[in-house]
């Protein structure tokens, strides 16, 4: 199985190793995690619907916990033991420090024996019809191709799968900006509070999740164009450096930048099917999981598996923000949780794909649920 590394593939490659498959995972930067440690958005959303129940685990679940194990955590008291109860209106979320978080990841990679190859890009596929049988992969090595029975597209915007000639979907981004500050009042509060990680800030510019906030005059940006993504990068930097620009400098510090564009939205699948807004607290009979709206309570939505492959190839499943849906649904499936329950599932298909012989179509769903259920996945709210 090859996988790109971000928290969909670290999880579909610790889901598939643990089945017994050997896993290769690619990135292109030096560091796991993707978004969510490259591009600083460190922020672990809730695994719980907001009235007191669980509704991810697994791996999701243990990342989470991967994520606090070396570094800072806002976990709330209710949530220490992963237990909630009726009644508990705070959410199962922690903010986490992306170094500690980066470190903790590589610990892992390291303990279950997973093949990384970092700075190393996906140029090229190997196809024959309808099935993907390697990758080609460029580094300061050189060009080499990786065979591979299973290729699960955890770019994030689909560049393998799209390679392939699958069909996809795009979507926008407002301009957005997260990064590392510090000053010197919050210097003072963590020296009283005996606290590092109060002295430092996450300093959040731009549009929030909905579009909110979105700079005056600002463009839309699909972000499948390097010179799309280059002015998104740079406009980001930008609307920071206005922002800190007349501030004394001895008094205040931007102290890390993300590593990558902070992208929300990219290419998406157009599986078997499309996830919607209107499949809140729907039941799929081929569910692979759950995620939650983090920003109502009582919104819950499960992940069919259909919304994992297509048609049109028969070795390749995405997981992640590049699954098969559209509008709310899509915002919410893109979170970090969300993407290790897809990421897991993915992982596991592509397992029951190898032992079976089969295509990923030809994955029996109760085959797949019964894996997830054996990792402490939640298959139905």
């Amino acid at each position: 199985m090859i996988s790109p590394s971000g928290i969909a593939g670290v999880s579909a490659a610790l889901a598939a190793k643990r089945s017994g498959c050997d896993v290769l995972l690619v990135e292109k930067s030096v560091m796991l995690g993707g978004l969510a440690t490259l591009g600083v958005v460190a922020i672990y959303l809730p695994l719980c619907d907001g009235e007191g129940k669980k509704i991810s685990s697994g791996i999701s679940e243990e990342l989470l916990r991967r994520s606090i194990q070396y570094g800072h955590n806002t976990l709330p008291p209710e949530w220490l033991d992963g237990k909630g109860g009726a009644g508990v209106t705070t959410r199962y979320r922690t903010d986490f420090s992306v170094p500690e978080f980066v470190l903790a990841l590589d610990e892992l990679m390291e303990d279950e024996g997973i093949e990384i190859l970092y700075d190393s890009v996906c140029c090229k596929l190997i196809m024959a019809g309808s099935v993907c049988e390697g990758v080609v992969i460029e580094n300061k090595t050189g060009r080499r191709a990786y065979m591979g029975k299973i290729i699960v597209d955890t770019t994030g915007d689909l560049e393998l799968m799209s390679k392939a000639g699958v069909t996809c979907a795009e979507g926008d981004n407002w301009l957005t900006y997260w990064a590392y500050a510090t000053d010197l009042e919050s210097m003072r509060n963590a020296v009283e509070k005996r606290d590092v990680y109060a002295g430092i800030k996450l300093r959040w510019l731009g549009a929030t999740w909905n579009g909110d906030h979105t700079p005056p005059g600002s463009d839309l940006y699909i972000g499948t164009k390097s010179e799309e993504i280059t002015k998104f990068i740079l406009d980001g930097r930008k609307m920071l450096r206005e922002e800190i620009e007349g501030e004394i400098g001895r008094s205040q510090a931007v102290i890390a930048l993300p590593g990558m564009a902070q992208l929300r939205s990219g290419r998406r699948l157009g599986g078997y099917y499309e996830l919607t807004q209107d499949d809140a607290l729907k039941h799929f009979d081929d569910s692979i999981g759950c995620f939650s709206n983090f920003k109502k309570a009582g919104i819950v939505y499960e992940i069919p598996y259909r919304a994992l492959i297509t048609p049109e190839v028969d070795n390749m499943i995405t997981a992640g923000r590049s699954l098969s849906a559209s509008g709310e649904a899509w915002v919410f499936a893109k979170v970090i949780p969300a993407c290790a329950v897809s990421g897991q599932a993915a992982g596991l298909a592509a397992a029951i794909a190898v032992k079976n012989g089969r295509g990923l179509a030809e994955v029996y769903v109760t085959d797949l649920q019964h894996k997830i259920a054996q990792a402490v996945g939640i298959i139905h709210f």
